[in-house]
């Protein structure tokens, strides 16, 4: 198995007149993103190896130059996000225990409440020395991304050399047909792990990256960039979708050769919908936790036959060397068609969290002498041996002394309303857990009316208690809908 890094160093030097990064419509060859590079790691010789360092995380060709010469100098990268709270950044911070961070500018680094660290400007730094990666044990770490806990604490999850390494083989592997012409967008915050995925995969193959703006509004900068820079690779989570749709009848982009889709549940109408707008794209959904390096299966929608549960598109098959099992409560293998959690093993899973004993024990388990991740994801898988998700074992919830998957609520209320974005929650009342259901939009249909219907197909304990229209669900810095935030609503 290559080592990706060697990959990538070598071809800062072949393919030096080439476009690296679009960033904000201004261009970066790849000589000049290697002397970014070269510049900073040029400030980093004195730090211990494997030490972990913060970056500072902007839309800037030294945010990810930080990365690269972190990684070519067996450094550690965390990312700090000026989009978090400082609270949370600070934390991560005492908990990677950083004492040096990289920033674009000491401005940025305040910005975020850094005071008594050592803070390296990058923004000034260039060399011309030759870029060489000096990262060729498969232990060391990579980065370490923080994750949300169920205590309120962030969970780190390292990611090493030998577990990125994997997961970019095993892409390729799938049979991409990727050179150095592709432009690949990236429109994630640096904390959500799929944006390893848009510098690393290109860089890999002299191809571009096309960033999105992260202080506009994203997904409309991000429709104006897969349609005027003729994107062919664009990876989106799922609520995206739901911010293109009104413009899927203007929406053409025959240039885009692969559209992937990750971080949350996949509707396969949506899908269905937006593969018009993509004609000559393969349009897949796939499927990974933080914890197993991005990405761990995949599934590609075609022509016909596509497999789906409850409007969600399967999730599909493990990326070679991902062993993936369904598991019961007390840890046994189940069969086809039978509903359980998701455990994965293979060289993409992490090795554990970040100095976090009490959570390892829970999360990894050893089943037939090998370690298993439990994601906390139910799936089952068909004879066709695809998998297919069905919520969080966390959402299955009893109501009324009734066990419900909020999953199953979800899908007959979108039979119902099928032009509207919903969320469906548990929320507690006078100690009693009650359903909410969010609505994103005007209240523009007859209430009373759906509710009739909804009474028709759903039992009474399944049934929200709580209807609230949003006219815009809120995101978390990964695209994701904020689930949490909009819970907040109920208390307003």
């Amino acid at each position: 198995m290559s080592n990706f890094l060697n990959t990538i160093a070598n071809n800062l030097d072949t393919y030096q007149s080439k476009n690296a990064f679009c960033i904000k419509e201004q261009f970066y060859t790849y000589k000049e993103f290697a002397q970014k590079i070269a510049g900073i790691s040029e400030q980093l010789v004195e730090l211990p190896a494997q030490s972990n360092v913060g970056v500072v995380t902007t839309d800037s060709i030294e945010s990810y130059a930080s990365i690269f010469a972190l990684w070519f100098s067996n450094l550690v990268f965390v990312p700090l996000s000026p989009a978090n709270a400082k609270e949370r950044n600070l934390n991560n911070i005492e908990q990677a225990n950083i004492s040096t961070v990289l920033s674009p500018t000491n401005v940025n680094a305040e910005n975020i409440g850094l005071k008594e660290l050592n803070v390296i400007e990058t923004s000034q730094l260039e060399s011309d020395v030759e870029v060489k990666n000096n990262n060729t044990t498969p232990e060391n770490l990579l980065y370490i991304l923080f994750t949300s806990g169920s205590t309120g604490t962030p969970k780190g999850v390292p990611i090493s050399l030998n577990n990125l390494n994997a997961f970019v083989n095993a892409f390729y592997g799938i049979g991409y047909a990727i050179n150095d012409e592709d432009r690949f967008l990236q429109i994630f915050d640096f904390t959500f792990d799929v944006s390893v995925q848009s510098y690393t995969l290109p860089l890999f193959k002299g191809a571009s990256v096309f960033t999105v703006p992260q202080t506009e509004i994203k997904f409309m900068s991000a429709l104006k960039i897969l349609t005027t820079h003729q994107i062919t690779f664009a990876k989106l989570v799922p609520s995206t979708l739901h911010y293109f749709k009104p413009y899927f009848n203007r929406i053409n982009l025959p240039h885009l050769k692969y559209s992937l889709f990750s971080g949350e549940a996949l509707p396969y109408d949506l899908a269905k919908e937006w593969s018009r707008c993509v004609p000559n794209a393969s349009v897949e959904n796939h499927y990974g936790p933080t914890e197993a390096t991005i990405d761990c299966l995949y599934y590609k929608l075609g022509k016909s036959n596509v497999e789906s549960h409850q409007d969600v598109m399967s999730i599909g098959e493990p990326f070679n060397g991902v062993d993936a099992q369904i598991i019961d409560g007390d840890n046994q293998f189940l069969n086809t068609d039978k509903q359980g959690e998701l455990v994965v093993n293979g060289s993409q899973v992490t090795s554990g969290y970040l100095n976090n004993p009490e959570k390892n024990k829970e999360s990894f388990i050893e089943i037939g002498g090998k370690i298993y991740y439990k994601t906390g994801d139910l799936v089952f898988k068909n004879n066709n041996n695809n998998f297919f998700y069905c919520g969080r074992i966390d959402n299955q919830i009893q109501i009324q002394g009734y066990r419900v998957e909020i999953g199953e609520i979800e899908f007959q209320i979108k039979k119902i309303l099928s032009k509207k974005n919903i969320i469906v929650t548990a929320f507690t009342i006078n100690e009693a857990l009650s359903l909410a259901l969010f609505i994103e939009g005007d209240e523009d249909f007859d209430l009373e009316s759906f509710e009739i219907k909804l009474r028709k197909t759903l039992p009474h304990y399944m049934l929200p208690k709580t209807i609230k229209f949003v006219s815009e669900f809120p995101l978390t810095t990964s695209g994701k809908t904020n689930v949490k935030e909009l819970k907040n609503i109920l208390s307003d």
